[in-house]
């Protein structure tokens, strides 16, 4: 068994819901192949242990380090050695050509969010990655937030991540059945909703709890946080139609995408998402799974926590309330 890893072991299951949202009918039977899958979803020294070691600063697409004092820190300490100076004495403007007066622009921007992320985190100014780093409000955040879930990651950043560790994404199928297991439940823990058991229903500023905090709320095959705490990023392309002829289906994955992160056409019948959203298509959105840590209107926290709910959000975001797990092939 691959560390901090449960197993999901091959069969069938009930995949969708015909008492939920309009995306997740008809339910239907699939068959899985046996996988392992993350116990809990990747932490925030996970993640920055990830972006140190493929020095992934200027990779990453997705603002991780807003809610991470030491990606902030990591991220301060990378400028600070790429350019020989601190952010006081950087003049963004310098350069040699455009090019090079380009990057730095970026570098400046990204400088400079990270510097006033923790600067909002820890309540104080400081001069350097290193004088950050001893402050005692920066250790305690070092040491409280290491075991949060990471987010604010884009979905290339998370995939990223998961080749890395030598794993990948779920995909929707995966992660379903991992959730409910093969009795149909509606919840990791059983049919009826216990806020108890989970992080949900909360103000949007309570945040989410570090990652296992709730093992009454554990899966059939021992996943933690499968509903609530933070949504998570899935494989899968979304498609509102995309359960329709997948009846019998074997390791079904969701529809084709394009390298541009396009679906090939509009889906016969899709009629949810036909006008843009953030600037982009609707059929530009990966599928996210098992609900956050806020609540909104009511019964929203234990309609989003249900096993078969499905959201999407667009891939070249990072959602402050969107982290990820990994899973791995079983031999």
């Amino acid at each position: 068994m691959p560390e901090g890893m449960v197993l999901v072991p091959a069969g069938e299951f009930v995949m969708g819901a015909d008492d939920g949202g309009v995306d997740e009918a008809p339910a239907h039977r699939v068959r899985l192949s046996a996988f392992f899958i993350d116990r809990c979803e990747v932490a925030v020294a996970e993640f920055a242990a990830f972006v140190r070691a493929t020095d992934g600063f200027d990779a990453v697409e997705g603002p991780w380090f807003r809610h991470s004092a030491e990606g902030c820190v990591d991220l301060l300490a990378h400028f600070e050695k790429r350019y020989g100076m601190s952010l006081a004495g950087f003049a963004a403007v310098a350069g040699t050509d455009d090019a090079e007066r380009a990057r730095r622009g970026r570098d400046a921007v990204r400088w400079r969010a990270a510097a006033a992320a923790l600067r909002a985190m820890i309540r104080r100014e400081s001069n350097s990655a290193a004088e950050s780093a001893a402050l005692p409000e920066a250790k305690t955040l070092l040491r409280d937030q290491a075991r949060h879930p990471v987010r604010n990651v884009a979905w290339r950043d998370a995939a990223a991540f998961a080749r890395w560790a030598g794993k990948r994404l779920p995909t929707e199928a995966e992660w379903e059945k991992a959730a409910r297991g093969t009795d149909g439940r509606r919840y990791p823990w059983g049919g009826e909703w216990d806020v108890r058991r989970c992080r949900a229903g909360l103000d949007a500023e309570a945040g989410p709890s570090p990652i296992g905090s709730f093992p009454e709320g554990a899966g059939p095959y021992g996943g933690l946080d499968l509903a609530g705490n933070v949504w998570e990023w899935v494989a899968d392309w979304y498609g509102e139609s995309a359960y329709a002829g997948q009846d019998g289906a074997a390791d079904p994955q969701g529809p084709a995408g394009l390298p541009d992160g396009r679906l090939p056409g509009p889906e016969p019948g899709a009629n949810l998402l036909r006008s843009p959203q953030q600037g982009r298509e609707s059929d530009t959105r990966k599928v996210v799974r098992g609900g956050c840590w806020a609540g909104g209107l009511a019964g929203q926290a234990a309609f989003n926590a249900r096993a078969s709910r499905r959201l999407w959000a667009n891939p070249s975001y990072g959602q402050p309330d969107v982290g990820f797990r990994c899973v791995k092939d079983a031999k």
